[in-house]
């Protein structure tokens, strides 16, 4: 029992490291933002265009969309990947349980 726990422990961190070099891209009116499959911001982008103060609404708005896309398909990919290790962990085909 506690070297299944083990496995999974290894495999969890083993996914944790492919799911940091997974990158994915929210795209909303401008505005890209980058984030890694562990839901970490790595880059924003806004083009130069938008950048005027009478935007700042605007923008803000913008933003937090295309964050909300970027996250949202690191999650996806995150929660895929946990799907594959838990069908792989339990026997008998137990894994569909998780989706």
């Amino acid at each position: 029992m506690f070297g299944k726990i083990a496995e999974a422990k290894q495999k969890a961190e083993e996914i944790k490291i492919k799911l940091s070099q997974i990158t994915v891209e929210g795209k909303v009116q401008g505005i890209t933002v980058v984030a890694n499959g562990n839901k970490r911001i790595i880059s924003v982008d806004i083009q130069a265009d938008l950048l005027r103060p009478e935007n700042k609404e605007q923008i803000e708005e913008t933003l937090q969309m295309a964050i909300e896309s970027a996250i949202e398909q690191a999650d996806n990919i995150a929660k895929s990947e946990m799907k594959s290790l838990m069908g792989s962990m339990l026997p008998g085909g137990l894994g569909n349980l998780f989706g």
